[in-house]
């Protein structure tokens, strides 16, 4: 069992954790989305009896690296992290970009090998699962193995969508395809607010590490969409100035979009 302020290195080696006691399930900002979206009274009680903790990340801290034997799924309760790998020269490849709501380090098989890292790209919270308790779980509460089935699917067709674009988009549709992706993503969650502009924890390096650019070539790219007229990207501020224009620069099917803001399984 997790116990508050216990240095995170005690537990994972990791000195940039933090793990706390259990946060109410019921107040949780991440029940808007994710495996606890839509839950029942019952599944959210059997929820909170069984998950060990919270966990905190501070930005640039891993979640859990490449290699590590991983007993626990953790829901994204705060913040952004990413998935990724890391060749022998060290170049990245970022396979995905979570946001609270996403289910990580869910892998077949007990005591599998993680094949990915997991990074904060913002101080986080996770909510800590027992890998142990998802049978029991999925068989009392069949509703809870569905969305988490759901969840794990709607990440599968996003990684899909991502090798299509490293495997054959321009480098042009590949920009303006990643930074529609996260728009898209971010305001299914948070309707409110600006809808032309938000604030996006991603640098080009970032971006350049999710789509295979170098940095030189993102900023080519940024650059003349912003004299186009398009996006403008900057300090970490994405402004859509033509979304028409950049769905089109994107080559996006409007119905793949709506697929991104889908949050909830089908009844």
């Amino acid at each position: 069992m997790y116990h508050a302020n216990i240095p995170a290195r005690d537990l994972t080696g990791r000195r940039n954790c933090l793990a706390r006691a259990p946060a109410d399930c019921w107040g949780c900002q991440a029940r808007r989305n994710g495996l606890c979206e839509g839950a029942t009274p019952d599944e959210l009680r059997a929820i909170e009896g069984c998950k060990w903790g919270d966990r905190e990340i501070g930005a640039g801290g891993d979640l859990f690296g490449i290699g590590e034997s991983c007993d626990s799924v953790y829901n994204l309760v705060e913040g952004w992290m990413f998935l990724y790998n890391i060749l022998e020269d060290g170049r990245r490849q970022i396979l995905h970009f979570a946001l609270p709501g996403a289910v990580l380090g869910f892998h077949p098989g007990w005591g599998a090998m993680t094949t990915y890292g997991v990074q904060a790209l913002t101080d986080s919270v996770v909510c800590v699962i027992p890998r142990k308790a998802l049978e029991p779980l999925s068989k009392r509460y069949p509703g809870i193995g569905m969305r988490l089935a759901w969840l794990i699917s709607r990440d599968n067709s996003l990684a899909f969508d991502h090798l299509t674009s490293i495997g054959r988009r321009s480098a042009r549709e590949r920009v303006a395809h990643l930074l529609l992706e996260l728009y898209v993503r971010y305001y299914a969650q948070w309707p409110g607010g600006r809808i032309d502009e938000m604030q996006i924890p991603v640098t080009q390096e970032h971006i350049g590490d999710a789509i295979g650019l170098t940095l030189v070539h993102v900023n080519r790219v940024l650059r003349d969409l912003r004299q186009e007229g398009i996006v403008e990207f900057h300090y970490r501020r994405l402004r859509i100035l033509d979304p028409d224009g950049l769905i089109d620069v994107a080559g996006l099917d409007p119905q793949l979009a709506m697929a991104w803001m889908s949050r909830r399984p089908i009844e």
